[in-house]
C-alpha cells in the first residue's frame, strides 16, 4: 500500500501526488530493505518512474549508518565485484564503496553521504532517502539541518513527472517536542486528521496504540502486532513479548524498539527504566492553608532559569508540586528582585514550613527574607546530601506519591534530568546533552526531601546543613 500511495500521479498537473514521505515501524519491520529496493527503482527502474540522469541519495547522521540502506541496494545489484551472483542484477552496474554507477557508462549515480550539514549537499538529486532520522538529533542542529540542504536541492530538479522526492524512515526517537524527527512526526500526525496541513506528505506510522499497559503481556502482544506489519511473519510476536523485563532491554528500549512509541524522556534520563512514571503522577488536588508547605528554590544568574517550586504535604499523604519557572530573556539577565518578591508573596500561611534555598546563589536574598521573619533553610547540593533527595524522589515517583498537574516546565525538567551516580552509591542528577533546563526538578528533591525528613523545621532552625 505505501509503495502504490508512494507512485500516485495526477496526469492534470503532471507530477507526483505526494513529494515527500515518512515511513515509522518498529525495528526489524523490513524498513530499511524495503526502502532500499525503492532507490533501485527510482534509480534503474522504467522511465516513468527512473529519470534520465538518476541522482539518489542516501543519508544517515553517521557515514556508518548510511551504509545500512546503502549497502542493502548494493546487494541487490549485485555487490561489489558482482561477488552476489544471485542477484538478477548482477553486472550492470559498478558498486563501490560509497557510490554505484551504470556499468554501460551511461549517466546516473546512486551515493551514500552522512548527515553533516555544509560539508555535503548530493549535487541535485531526484530521490533524497534519509534513514534512521531518531538518531538525527533537534530541530536545527547540525545534522538535522542536512535534511533542509540536500532536500531543498531535490526541488531544483525536474523530472517527467516533477520535482524531485524526500523519503524518510526511522523507529520512534526520545523526543517528540523537540527532535527533528519529532517535528516530521507531529506534522504527520496533524495531517492525517485535516490532509490540508501537509497535502504532499505520505506519512504511515505504525505503533503501538495510546492506553496499554506495557507490563500486562495482552497489552504487549497489541502493542507488537500495531508497531509493524511484519509481526508474526518476519520475527515471532511471542519472543518480542517475553522479551520484556530482561536486564538486556530495558522498559524504555522495549517501548521505542518494539511498540514504535515515543519516551518522553531523555535517553540518559534518571526515569528512562519507567518512562510512565511520572505521568503516572498527574492528578488534582485541594491545597489548604493547614496543609504544611515548602517553597524550594533553584537559583541562577543569566544564562540559566530559575525555579521556585512548592511542595505540599496532603492529607492523604502525597505531595503536591507546582512550579514557576523564570528564563532570561534576549540579552537581558533574569530579574532576581522579581523572584524574591514572588517568594515572600507566596511564603505565608498557616501551613508555611520555610524557603529552602542553595547558598551558591542565594545567600544575599536569604538574609534579606530573614529581616522580614521567613524562614530560610541552606540546603547545600553537595553530591551526599543531594543523593539523598534525588533518591527520595525517584522513589516517591515510582511509588506515586507525588501529584502534579502536568505543568510543562515542570515536566521537562523532570524528564530532561540525567542520572549521574556517585562513587558512595545514589546518584545526582544532572542536564542532559541537550542542555535542556532542569531547575524545577532539582527544587523539587530539595523540597520535597526537607519536608518530608524535618520533622520540625523551625526547631531545625535556618542551618540545618
Amino acid at each position: 500500500m505505501f509503495l502504490y500511495e508512494w507512485y500516485e500521479y495526477c496526469p492534470d498537473c503532471s507530477q507526483w501526488h505526494y513529494d515527500e514521505g515518512l515511513r515509522g515501524a518498529a525495528t526489524g519491520d523490513g524498513k530499511t530493505t524495503f526502502i532500499a529496493a525503492i532507490a533501485i527503482v527510482e534509480f534503474a527502474g522504467p522511465p516513468q518512474i527512473a529519470p534520465k540522469s538518476p541522482n539518489v541519495v542516501i543519508s544517515a547522521a553517521s557515514w556508518d549508518q548510511a551504509d545500512e540502506l546503502f549497502s542493502k541496494a548494493g546487494v541487490m545489484l549485485g555487490g561489489r565485484d558482482d561477488e552476489v551472483h544471485e542477484a538478477p542484477l548482477c553486472g550492470f552496474f559498478e558498486v563501490m564503496d560509497a557510490e554505484i554507477k551504470f556499468r554501460d557508462g551511461r549517466p546516473g549515480l546512486m551515493k551514500r553521504i552522512a548527515a553533516v550539514a555544509g560539508t555535503n549537499e548530493g549535487g541535485l538529486p531526484h530521490l533524497f532517502i534519509a534513514d534512521e532520522l531518531h538518531e538525527w538529533g533537534d530541530v536545527g542542529s547540525k545534522k538535522a539541518r542536512i535534511y533542509t540542504v540536500v532536500g531543498k536541492s531535490t526541488t531544483k530538479r525536474k523530472t517527467p513527472r516533477g520535482g524531485g522526492r524526500k523519503l524518510g524512515l526511522s523507529t520512534a526517537g526520545f523526543d517528540v517536542d523537540r527532535s527533528f524527527l519529532g517535528s516530521l512526526y507531529k506534522l504527520g500526525k496533524k495531517s492525517l486528521r485535516n490532509p490540508r496541513l501537509a497535502p504532499r506528505l505520505l506519512f504511515r506510522w505504525h505503533e503501538a496504540p495510546d492506553g496499554l499497559k506495557f507490563e500486562r503481556k495482552a497489552d504487549r502482544v497489541k502493542a507488537v502486532k500495531a508497531a509493524s506489519p511484519g509481526a508474526g511473519h518476519m520475527w515471532s510476536i511471542t519472543d518480542r513479548v517475553n522479551a520484556w523485563g530482561k536486564p538486556d532491554m530495558p522498559a524504555h528500549e522495549w517501548i521505542r524498539y518494539f511498540g514504535n512509541r515515543w519516551v518522553d524522556v531523555a535517553s540518559e534520563s534518571w526515569l528512562k527504566d519507567h518512562p510512565g512514571a511520572w505521568g503516572e503522577c498527574e492528578g488534582t488536588w485541594t491545597s489548604r492553608s493547614t496543609n504544611p508547605f515548602v517553597l524550594a528554590v533553584d537559583m541562577a544568574l543569566n544564562r540559566d532559569s530559575v525555579a521556585v517550586t512548592r511542595v505540599e504535604e496532603l492529607p492523604d499523604g502525597r505531595y503536591a508540586i507546582s512550579t514557576t519557572v523564570w528564563k532570561p530573556a534576549k540579552d537581558k539577565p533574569i530579574d532576581h528582585e522579581e523572584v524574591w518578591l514572588y517568594i515572600v508573596e507566596q511564603a505565608t500561611g498557616e501551613g508555611f514550613r520555610g524557603v529552602v534555598y542553595d547558598p551558591r546563589f542565594f545567600e544575599l536574598p536569604a538574609r534579606m527574607l530573614e529581616t522580614r521573619g521567613i524562614l530560610a533553610i541552606q540546603f547545600d547540593q553537595h553530591p551526599l546530601r543531594m543523593s539523598k533527595a534525588v533518591g527520595w524522589t525517584y522513589d516517591a515517583i515510582l511509588g506515586q506519591r507525588i501529584v502534579h498537574d502536568d505543568d510543562p516546565e515542570l515536566s521537562d525538567a523532570v524528564k530532561a534530568a540525567v542520572k549521574m551516580p556517585q562513587e558512595r552509591g545514589g546518584f545526582t542528577l544532572r542536564k542532559s546533552k541537550s542542555k535542556r533546563h532542569i531547575d524545577a526538578c532539582i527544587a523539587m528533591c530539595m523540597g520535597l526531601y526537607v519536608l518530608a525528613e524535618v520533622p520540625d523545621l523551625e526547631e531545625a532552625g535556618p542551618n540545618l546543613w
